[in-house]
């Protein structure tokens, strides 16, 4: 019998978090100090920390994912980004990791194929929720062509860029979740919780098969050591991420991961050489279809293929 695939959409979210390592549970870890009861009871009652890896139900796993790919020296973000967004071993390919933006060259090697375009030849939808700032384009350096691996990836595909309009209206993201850097700024806009900010991500859902959102604060808090913003981040990540988990249906799937350590370890404003969390909600079954010696960045972008690929399969079965 031959079955013809239904045209229909998957709800996959990809969370990107940046500078989160799985570290140890002490208290210059933010991840365990901090209140963090959704992330807790995800896990068990464990904090997002080593000890915590492993299956905990039947759609639950943490996974410990390395973001040094055989690469000596400490994971650094463009490098980093580029295996999550790519599928490909980018410190190796660079002969070391990059650490901020990437550079020109890379940056043409990251655009000349990603999840985007892959998801396009398979004839699949995927976009980038966050929402950009017409003034973020008028920046010299972003003239330049120094974007951040997320922005390079979303505009070497034909999916539109999210502005204002598409905040307001629900159906963006801002980066720091709550909407509190453009108050800040002086903007006229209404802040949102945290709930909200999981509603809105999952209505951007319902018209594709991946949506994929960034927040880099958490890297940040890292870096400054500021006590308001670490709280801030542990908050309001842990708020948002539970809410994201209640509003899931059945058939949709959360994957979280990070680019390397940072903000697990208050004791160093830089990066660590922690292994990752890649915590996946949802169809974990996907996971041991992913052909790999180990689990490392290059393996997100095979889950996600994977992830949709299976429900796809169900709904033509279905049919």
């Amino acid at each position: 019998m031959c079955y013809v695939m239904e045209v229909t959409t998957i709800s996959v979210v990809l969370l990107f978090v940046d500078g989160v390592g799985l570290g140890e549970v002490a208290d210059y870890n933010p991840w365990v100090t901090q209140p963090t009861p959704h992330i807790r009871r995800l896990l068990g009652g464990m904090p997002l920390v080593k000890d915590a890896v492993g299956r905990h139900d039947s759609h639950l796993c943490l996974l410990k994912t390395d973001p040094s790919l055989g690469v000596e020296g400490t994971p650094q973000s463009a490098t980093g980004q580029a295996a999550i967004f790519t599928g490909k071993n980018a410190p190796k390919l660079m002969g070391r990791h990059i650490s901020g933006l990437p550079f020109r060259k890379m940056c043409k090697w990251i655009q000349a194929d990603n999840i985007y375009l892959q998801f396009e030849r398979m004839g699949w939808k995927a976009t980038f929720a966050n929402a950009y700032t017409r003034e973020y384009f008028e920046r010299p350096a972003t003239k330049r062509g120094w974007v951040s691996v997320t922005t390079a990836t979303i505009q070497s595909s034909r999916e539109p860029l999210r502005f204002f309009p598409e905040l307001l209206a629900g159906k963006a993201v801002y980066h720091d979740i709550t909407r509190l850097t453009l108050k800040k700024k002086g903007m006229d806009l209404t802040e949102v919780t945290s709930e909200e900010a999981a509603s809105h991500l999952w209505s951007i859902a319902e018209d594709y098969d991946l949506v994929v959102y960034e927040f880099f604060l958490s890297d940040l808090a890292g870096h400054k050591q500021a006590p308001w913003l670490v709280q801030y981040v542990t908050h309001h990540y842990d708020r948002f991420l539970g809410e994201l988990v209640r509003l899931k249906k059945p058939s949709d799937t959360i994957v979280l991961v990070s680019d390397h350590g940072n903000s697990e370890d208050l004791r160093v404003k830089t990066h660590t050489k922690n292994p990752v969390p890649t915590l996946v909600v949802g169809d974990v079954d996907a996971i041991r279809e992913v052909e790999t010696d180990q689990w490392d960045l290059t393996c997100i972008v095979p889950l996600l293929h994977k992830i949709v690929a299976r429900y796809k399969k169900i709904k033509a079965k279905d049919r």
